[in-house]
């Protein structure tokens, strides 16, 4: 590979993140010239090796401590593919709408992206600088959104509930940054790092989307258990006071409407018990109603996206749930999504979609427990499915473009990078 397509590759990485949220699609704009990239990759490499069983030239190198097996590779490869495929079928079942064939063509059109990435070398750094950057960038548009051009939820041109997720993942994702530069003792870097966590944090809350606030206390857990023995007791335990004083803090500030926002939902619930389900919240209940009816009615395959159409009206004509809730494409979670609209099967694949490359990190994790080089990049690449599970509980992120491109690809650009990561590991070791 030719050092200009290095930079290239590394470029198009670091602006999937940097850009995600503060243009227009801009996330897209590093994913598409990556994307035309593999396309002609492949050209060159995937026709010769079309009838072999590796999907990628990271060998198996063997050393006197192990080898890297790359049926890890085929794992992620095949749950992006049959996922993609599973879903391409339910919108033949469905009718064969050519709109529909959108989502489910992402996840087998990022392939292509993964085979390059295993087989071509990046700037792995660049993934954190990326995510970095593109916090502090979207914290930057969602003030100005906020407080100058006074919108009552910063949404960067797209839905508050999706700019206000993905803000949170690129917080979260920071802090994982932070860790790998504390580790190397570039400290300069971690303190960016830090200030980029508050960033993506506080875009989130300026965004007013409080699906991606419940996890936090969960993620914060999780980033300060496995970085305990990095931080020390005393350091672990400072962050965690602070953060849950900063929580507090930013929960009774007038002016970042977090708090009202939580009374909201408080006040949503308490008309919902009382019968009124006309609110954000009490809708969201009926329409979580609405989905687990259309479950019941046809519990393997589901009732499809233009088949629930029909079958929401008649439960709203009948009572059973509010005519506004009736009128949603989605059931704004994608748990309950899955499950009316494409069954057990669907809602199977779904959890696959999740958990097989959440274990595939978590492994890497396990094995490489005091290895920072390796172990942040699997640590924030577990972040990505464990945040998208948590937004996925009050949003159907993957009926959304940036949902689907903000899940497929930093999987695909962290498992590459701990794939190379362990490369180098066995290099140096030999």
């Amino acid at each position: 590979m030719s050092r200009a397509f290095f930079w290239f590759i590394s470029l198009c990485v670091f602006f999937t993140f940097s850009l995600s949220l503060v243009i227009a699609s801009g996330y897209s704009f590093g994913i598409a010239l990556l994307f035309l990239a593999s396309l002609f990759f492949t050209g060159f490499v995937l026709v010769k090796k079309l009838f072999t069983s590796s999907i990628t030239t990271i060998s198996a190198t063997s050393t006197a401590a192990g080898h890297i097996n790359n049926n890890q590779d085929k794992w992620l490869f095949y749950t992006f593919l049959v996922y993609g495929l599973g879903l391409l079928g339910f919108v033949y079942i469905d009718g064969f709408n050519v709109r529909a064939f959108d989502g489910p063509s992402r996840f087998i059109l990022a392939l292509p992206a993964l085979f390059m990435l295993l087989h071509c070398r990046f700037k792995l750094s660049w993934l954190f600088y990326g995510v970095a950057i593109g916090a502090v960038l979207t914290f930057v548009l969602a003030y100005y959104e906020r407080f100058y051009l006074g919108k009552a939820r910063a949404n960067g041109g797209i839905v508050a509930i999706m700019f206000g997720n993905i803000a949170m993942m690129l917080g979260v994702i920071s802090f994982v940054a932070a860790l790998w530069a504390y580790a190397a003792k570039r400290y300069f870097v971690a303190t960016f790092m830090i200030i980029a966590v508050i960033c993506g944090i506080g875009a989130s809350f300026l965004s007013g989307s409080r699906g991606g606030w419940v996890a936090l206390p969960l993620i914060a857990a999780f980033l300060l258990w496995h970085s305990r023995d990095l931080l020390g007791k005393k350091l672990t335990l400072s962050i965690a006071v602070l953060s849950l004083v900063a929580l507090v803090a930013i929960a009774l500030a007038p002016k970042l409407g977090v708090g009202m926002r939580i009374a909201q939902a408080n006040n949503n619930i308490e008309r919902y018990m009382q019968g009124d389900s006309y609110s954000s919240v009490g809708l969201r209940f009926d329409m979580w109603k609405g989905a687990w009816y259309l479950f019941k009615y046809a519990p393997i395959l589901g009732a499809g996206e233009y088949g629930a159409m029909a079958l929401k009206k008649e439960q709203a004509e009948q009572g059973l749930i509010h005519p506004a809730a009736a009128k949603f494409s989605h059931a704004h979670s994608e748990y309950f999504d899955a499950l009316g609209l494409r069954g057990l099967v669907g809602f199977l694949l779904l959890m696959a979609v999740y958990l097989i490359p959440l274990r595939l990190f978590l492994q890497k994790m396990r094995e490489y427990p005091d290895d920072w080089n390796i172990k942040a990049y699997a640590m924030a690449g577990a972040l990505v499915p464990m945040s998208f599970m948590d937004f996925g509980l009050t949003q159907a992120m993957f009926s959304h473009n940036s949902g689907i491109m903000m899940y497929v690809f930093p999987i695909i650009y962290f498992w590459a990078a701990v794939r190379w990561a362990q490369k180098d590991k066995l290099r140096s070791d030999n």
